[in-house]
C-alpha cells in the first residue's frame, strides 16, 4: 500500500483504541482519499523496526468454508493396464484378492472457490465405500499420496457387466495403469505410478477403512493435507491431486470401490476452511501518524515491511508479529517521515510456511 503525505484523516483513535506517540503531533486538516495498493508476497524478513503494532479492540476475522465434489477421478487398474475407468460411478483401490493392485486418483478445481492468496486453515477429504470383495475383505489403512504430474480422467465404463472395475480401452489422453495420457508419450514413470516421480512418498492423510457400513471415510485434517491445498490455491498449475492406494500392497482383500463424482449420492467431498486474502482496513493518517489495520489468522506470524519507492526491491522490515491464539484483526501504526511510503505484509501460513 502506498501513504502521500498530502492524505490526511481525523485524528481520532482506530477501533477506540488510544495509540503511544512516536512522534509530534500533526495538524489537523480535512480528510481526502489515497490510493493504497497492496502485496502480499510468501517471503519472511525477521529484522525488528519500531513500527508500533498491537491488537484491535473488538475485531475477529471470521474464516469461510467450502465444500467441493472433485472435478476428475478414475483408476489405475493393474489387472487392465490399458483400461480407463474414467466415467464409473466408482474409483477402484487396495489389492484384490488376487494380488492385482488398484490406485485411485481425486483432483479437486479451487477455481471460483477460494480467492488467490487466501490461507487454508484445514482441508478434509471424505470417501465414501460402495464396493468391497464378495469373497471377502481384510480391513487396511489407505494412504493419500500429493501427485506431482498431470493425467487424463477419461469417459470409459466397463464393456463387460461381469467385470466393471476394469473398465474399458481407454482412448486419446485418458490415464490408464501404463500411461497418464493414452496414446501419447505421457507414461507413468512405472506402471502405476511411482514415488517421488510421480506421486510424493510422503503420506498427505491416512485413515483405516473396514467395509460399505462404515462408511463415511474421513481423511485429515492434517497438516500435510491442508498444506497440498494451499500449494494448490498459491499455485493452481501444480494441481494435480490426490493418488489413494493401501497402505501396505503385499496384503490382498484390501480392495474397495470408493464413490466417484459420477455418483451424486456417494462422491468424494474436499472441506476447506480458509481465511481470505489479506485486505486493508481502515486506512487513516491522524496526529502525524498513518495506520492501518490486516487480519491476522490464528498462529499466524510475519512482518511489516516499507520502501519509499516501488521502482526497486529495496523493502525493509519495521516489525514482525505474531498472531493470537485465535484469529483477529492487527493495528499497524507508523510515525510520517517522508513524503511518501509503500507498506506490505509478508506472512507465513498458520498451518506452516
Amino acid at each position: 500500500m502506498r501513504f502521500e503525505k498530502n492524505v490526511e484523516a481525523p485524528d481520532e483513535p482506530a477501533h477506540g483504541r488510544a495509540e503511544r506517540p512516536l512522534g509530534p503531533a500533526a495538524p489537523q486538516r480535512r480528510p481526502t482519499k489515497c490510493p493504497l495498493p497492496m502485496t502480499r508476497p510468501r517471503r519472511y524478513p525477521t529484522r525488528l523496526g519500531c513500527l508500533l503494532l498491537c491488537l484491535a479492540v473488538g475485531h475477529t476475522i471470521r474464516s469461510e468454508t467450502v465444500t467441493l465434489t472433485s472435478a476428475a477421478d478414475t483408476s489405475l487398474v493393474e489387472s487392465a493396464p490399458d483400461n480407463n475407468l474414467g466415467g464409473e460411478p466408482f474409483v477402484p483401490a487396495g489389492v484384490t484378492q488376487n494380488r492385482t493392485r488398484a490406485h485411485g486418483l481425486f483432483r479437486f478445481d479451487f477455481t471460483g472457490q477460494i480467492p488467490p492468496q487466501a490461507t487454508v486453515l484445514s482441508a478434509t477429504l471424505v470417501l465414501q465405500v460402495t464396493g468391497q470383495p464378495s469373497a471377502g475383505y481384510m480391513a487396511a489403512a489407505f494412504d493419500l499420496h500429493r501427485l506431482l504430474k498431470p493425467w487424463g480422467e477419461g469417459t470409459n465404463t466397463a464393456q463387460f457387466s461381469n467385470h466393471p472395475g476394469i473398465g474399458a480401452p481407454a482412448t486419446t489422453n485418458d490415464a490408464t495403469w501404463n500411461m497418464r495420457f493414452a496414446f501419447t508419450t505421457n507414461a507413468w514413470t512405472v506402471p502405476g505410478a511411482s514415488p517421488t516421480n510421480d506421486y510424493a512418498p510422503a503420506i498427505s492423510a491416512q485413515q483405516f477403512v473396514y467395509d460399505v457400513g462404515n462408511s463415511p471415510y474421513v481423511f485429515g485434517p492434517t497438516p500435510s493435507l491442508t498444506a497440498d491445498v494451499q500449494a494448490w490455491v498459491d499455485h493452481p498449475d501444480s494441481n494435480f491431486g490426490w493418488l489413494l492406494m493401501a497402505d501396505d500392497e503385499t496384503a490382498n482383500f484390501t480392495a474397495r470401490r470408493f464413490g466417484s463424482r459420477e455418483d451424486p449420492n456417494n462422491a468424494p467431498q474436499l472441506t476447506v476452511e480458509f481465511i481470505p486474502p489479506l485486505r486493508l482496513l481502515t486506512p487513516r493518517l491522524a496526529g502525524g501518524r498513518f495506520s492501518f489495520t490486516f487480519p491476522a489468522a490464528a498462529g499466524q506470524t510475519g512482518t511489516v515491511e516499507f520502501c519509499t519507492t516501488l521502482a526497486g526491491s529495496d523493502w525493509t522490515a519495521l516489525t514482525n508479529f505474531v498472531g493470537s491464539a485465535t484469529a483477529t484483526n492487527l493495528v499497524v501504526s507508523d510515525p510520517i517521515l517522508g513524503p511518501q511510503r509503500f507498506y506490505r505484509v509478508v506472512t507465513t501460513n498458520a498451518a506452516g510456511p
